[in-house]
């Protein structure tokens, strides 16, 4: 029976490890994501991995021939609990895939699109219903806001949800 596993790959060489597993017949799946990066002082559209240094193997347990997995180049090898090889259960990966656009991404442009200094409103929480600057991304899920607090400018961090165009 065939069942999804994740691979740990070698640094910056995911894209390296999908092109020789799939040169070798087997059925892989790395998510990509596109986002907004700051590159040489311009906001440019960037696709990177959803999960940087992994992707996911489809194999059979049984009939499939695991070995040439480890010695393929950019694989570090399989991710392994001790002795043991956990499989990545199959609603995880249908859950990732339904998430991605034609081009096979999870598109986070959108979810960056704020410039700093730039007018938002705090949809959500305490500050409901305040404007604020924005100023930063902390990461994937949180930002950095200047909010006027009794004539004085406090940063504050939110979920990236919890705020919208002023």
């Amino acid at each position: 029976m065939k069942h999804w596993y994740a691979v740990h790959c070698k640094p910056s060489q995911d894209a390296r490890a999908e092109l020789n597993l799939r040169n070798q017949s087997y059925e892989i799946f790395r998510p990509m994501v596109r986002l907004r990066r700051q590159r040489r002082g311009k906001l440019r559209d960037v696709r990177e991995s959803m999960f940087p240094r992994y992707l996911f193997i489809r194999l059979d347990d049984l009939h499939e021939n695991w070995s040439p997995i480890r010695s393929t180049f950019g694989v570090a090898g399989l991710v392994r609990w001790g002795e043991q090889v956990p499989t990545v259960p199959t609603s995880v990966i249908a859950r990732l895939w339904e998430g991605l656009d034609a081009e096979g991404c999870v598109d986070l442009t959108a979810a960056s699109d704020y410039q700093r200094n730039e007018r938002v409103r705090i949809t959500e929480g305490a500050f409901a219903g305040y404007e604020a600057l924005y100023q930063a991304r902390t990461g994937e899920e949180r930002v950095v806001v200047l909010l006027n607090i009794m004539q004085q400018a406090q940063k504050i961090t939110l979920p990236a949800t919890s705020i919208a165009k002023a």
